[in-house]
């Protein structure tokens, strides 16, 4: 079983490895791992990790197998003095399992500012419910995650609240927390959807985008981040979520959207 700086350091360097079944979620490797990986790829190989990544956006195309294979690729789709965009791919056997296309911008002065609200969570993570890992029970990824309600309702809980709030961090810490650190505790929380069902039902994340807010204090490798996300629409089987990621200071550090599938009621 290998941390996520394990997987960090190998994404840097090496285009070919396989992901371990302790990242695993359901039949699939936890997408927000393969994510993050392609992410550090791209910022190794091309240089851009000193520029500021504004967003990201990501397409889930199938299940990442464990234990198996894993192909890291990128081009550079445009450059120009402002923007570089880059598309970055994880395949299997020949085939796109995760798709992630990010930008890249370069500071440049403006006479535009506006200020991002800050917040103060009513609870400290220490007097929150942290999600425990019960093998078999839940993802085996959540192994490697510290996640910790403030909203209550634990998936299936059949919850009437259409918000999901905690803070997130990982128990075996990155040296630093970077950008894809980041992005993969975003996904590491279940879809807003779920504490609403009475049940157990499978669902997935389809697309998902992540645009990070500049500038941004320092984050500490241990640090909590604190996550908000709402469900914004739900019906005939998807549901779409906004979230918000904040500094343990209150700072706004990130906007996330994901287009979410629900299998709550199989077709006969």
């Amino acid at each position: 079983m290998h941390n996520i700086h394990h997987y960090f350091e190998l994404a840097k360097t090496q285009q070919n490895f396989a992901i371990d079944a302790s990242w695993g979620q359901g039949r699939s490797i936890f997408g927000g791992i393969s994510a993050a990986l392609i992410l550090t790829h791209i910022e190794a190989q091309t240089g851009l990790g000193d520029r500021d990544l504004r967003s990201v956006a990501v397409q889930f195309c199938g299940a990442t197998t464990a234990d198996a294979p894993c192909e890291l690729s990128f081009q550079i789709l445009s450059q120009g003095k402002s923007i570089v965009q880059v598309q970055g791919m994880l395949k299997q056997d020949g085939n796109v399992i995760t798709s992630l296309n990010a930008c890249f911008g370069f500071t440049r002065d403006s006479s535009l500012t506006v200020e991002a609200q800050t917040i103060t969570p009513k609870t400290h993570f220490s007097e929150c419910k942290a999600m425990p890992y019960m093998k078999g029970v839940v993802p085996e990824f959540v192994q490697h995650v510290d996640l910790r309600y403030t909203s209550g309702a634990f998936p299936f809980a059949g919850t009437d609240k259409t918000q999901v709030n905690g803070w997130m961090s990982f128990k075996d810490a990155p040296k630093t927390f970077t950008d894809s650190a980041i992005l993969a505790l975003i996904d590491a929380w279940p879809p807003a959807v779920l504490p609403m069902l009475d049940k157990p039902a499978p669902a997935s994340s389809v697309t998902w985008s992540v645009e990070f807010v500049m500038p941004r204090a320092e984050l500490a490798s241990d640090d909590m981040l604190y996550y908000e996300c709402d469900i914004k629409q739900a019906g005939l089987g998807y549901a779409h979520t906004e979230g918000q990621v904040y500094h343990p200071n209150g700072e706004l550090l990130a906007l996330t959207r994901q287009l979410v599938t629900i299998y709550d009621k199989r077709s006969k």
